[in-house]
């Protein structure tokens, strides 16, 4: 005998072995008991969830032995000839193929004839959506007010295009999902009753990618049994499937909570050796992390479709976690999970979502820092890891302790060091400068004397000068561009004199809106105040002062500058 696939051999025969839909088969069962039996039904819902098995059922309750029942014999005659679809009373088209008008009409004619065996002529239309809109208003006027032998039963996944008129003149039921629990029992069921070995882990990996449908479940399930024989395991069902294991999620978010770049690197390697698309991979994100915000509310786990024991680790997860920052990883998830199928390289956007979700800070309360002044935060740098390219300054340039400097003109104590950067929500930005305020002040009581300034020449600035243009580059890139043609040219121990190139005033009025922002970080890098004027490569001296000046003109022949502008802006030059 040929063998015959579990979704076929299992396959409902009466209302009573139909899974997860309840509320429909509970309605019939009273409409036969009742004698309220309808002459149209259209049955909607997913794939899979037993839309079409239950046209067959109802097709043969209502041509039941005796009389039309719900209780009736599944393995009579007839209801075998119905099952195998070699019954003449029952008719079962496809609509996706049979979807014209001269179709239509056929089974117009043919439903006028008496049923040969059975107490009703059925026909049921499958994928009913697919009909073309003349072959649905050739079937109104016969839907309406069919003879009393004719029965009309509609399947359909999409019931939004099925013309109103067609759903008002039938009874309309909506299939659901069915829920994870519901399809491991039906799927620990029938292994048992085919006689293999099972653990719990492997059956709810099945359901969890059946995604509801039970037909999808017992085919995967048809797969698994392939693959691992007698014996199903997680690994084996792993293997077959090509699924992503739990521990691969746990891993994610433990990278991310605690900043580990390595194990991040690692974890991305894994996902990209499973071959999975990266939008699967990114909803398995998702997916996991709002199982872990679900285990983390009170009474949360009941929305959690697994095992207790998963359901319990879910919950220690939970706890190293704080929900705000939970929800705003899902935010960023969600986010990207709009665009990533549209996105060329799909998986580099994963990795770089992956990357951006490591580098987010912990969240606090408002009131929090003020309260603790800033000092038990424990903020992450924004640079951990510093690139070995740059060298740190070798050796103090003044034998006093080095402070950051404060012009002692505008402040006469520098303020105690400030966590950078936390992650806070606000609402309002005028509550914001007022608790800024307020925490400004509660650290000036704690500020301590500035030390004599250091005695700088010009051989301190230019062997610092590295460092401060790449500070420079990280604030404003644009005047860093520039004054990489720029050079420091004199020092008298606060005047610095910076030579420009290229013959544009255009870069040097650019670089001098910028003075401040550099005389702020060579105060910050030499521990003295420092200021700043740029002398053209002719010799003529151009300070910040914008009294008398002219304003400079824009050389339309520079191509260097042109392309130096381009280069910076990423822009083009339209002619």
């Amino acid at each position: 005998m040929a063998y015959k696939v579990l979704s076929l051999k299992w396959r409902p025969q009466s209302f009573q072995d139909v899974v997860g839909q309840d509320h429909i088969t509970q309605t019939l069962i009273n409409a036969f008991e009742q004698d309220r039996i309808a002459q149209g039904y259209i049955f909607t819902g997913p794939r899979g969830v037993g839309k079409t098995t239950t046209a067959r059922i109802l097709a043969m309750a209502l041509n039941a032995e005796g009389g039309a029942s719900s209780n009736f014999d599944p393995h009579s005659v007839i209801s075998r000839e119905i099952a195998d679809g070699r019954s003449l009373d029952v008719l079962e088209i496809d609509g996706a193929s049979n979807r014209g008008i001269e179709e239509i009409r056929n089974l117009r004619e043919q439903i006028k004839f008496a049923p040969m065996k059975g107490a009703f002529r059925v026909i049921i239309i499958d994928e009913v959506h697919m009909l073309t809109t003349p072959a649905f208003n050739a079937l109104l006027r016969t839907l309406e007010e069919p003879p009393s032998h004719g029965k009309f039963i509609f399947a359909t996944t999409d019931i939004h295009k099925v013309p109103a008129t067609i759903i008002s003149r039938c009874q309309r039921f909506d299939f659901n999902r069915i829920s994870l629990q519901i399809i491991s029992e039906r799927l620990e069921f029938i292994l048992k009753e085919e006689g293999i070995s099972f653990d719990p882990e492997s059956i709810n990996a099945i359901a969890k990618k059946a995604d509801g449908s039970m037909r999808d479940g017992l085919s995967l399930l048809d797969q698994a049994i392939s693959f691992c024989g007698k014996e199903i395991n997680y690994d084996g069902v792993v293997k077959a499937l090509g699924l992503i294991t739990d521990e691969l999620y746990f891993e994610f978010t433990r990278c991310i909570r605690e900043k580990d770049s390595t194990g991040t690197v690692n974890m991305l390697s894994s996902f990209s050796s499973f071959g999975i698309p990266a939008p699967e991979v990114m909803v398995g994100m998702g997916g996991h992390i709002r199982n872990i915000l679900y285990a983390g509310v009170k009474d949360g786990e009941s929305l959690l479709e697994m095992n207790t024991e998963h359901k319990q680790r879910y919950i220690q997860e939970s706890e190293s976690w704080d929900r705000r920052d939970l929800l705003r990883i899902s935010q960023v998830l969600t986010d990207v999970a709009a665009t990533i199928r549209r996105a060329e390289d799909p998986y580099l956007l994963l990795e770089m979502t992956v990357l951006k979700l490591l580098e987010m800070d912990q969240s606090f309360y408002i009131d929090q820092i003020i309260s603790n002044g800033g000092s038990s935060l424990k903020v992450r740098p924004k640079n951990p890891e510093r690139p070995k390219s740059v060298q740190p300054i070798k050796k103090p340039l003044n034998p006093i302790v080095k402070k950051k400097y404060t012009d002692p003109e505008k402040e006469q104590t520098a303020p105690a060091p400030v966590v950078q950067d936390p992650v806070v929500s606000i609402k309002d930005k005028n509550e914001k400068n007022d608790i800024e305020e307020q925490l400004e002040n509660k650290l000036e009581k704690e500020a301590v004397v500035i030390s004599t300034p250091p005695v700088l020449n010009i051989e301190d600035i230019l062997e610092h000068w590295p460092s401060i243009m790449e500070k420079i580059n990280l604030v404003r890139p644009s005047i860093g561009a520039i004054l990489e043609e720029c050079k420091p040219d004199e020092f008298d121990g606060n005047n610095l004199m910076i030579k420009t190139t290229g013959g544009s005033g255009f870069s040097v009025k650019m670089v001098e809106r910028g003075i401040p922002t550099i005389e702020k970080i060579l105060a910050d890098e030499m521990g003295s105040p420092i200021k700043v004027n740029f002398v053209n490569g002719d010799g003529n001296k151009r300070s910040k002062s914008k009294s008398n000046k002219k304003k400079p003109e824009i050389h339309p022949n520079d191509n260097k500058l042109f392309n130096k502008i381009v280069e910076v802006f990423d822009g083009e030059i339209l002619r």
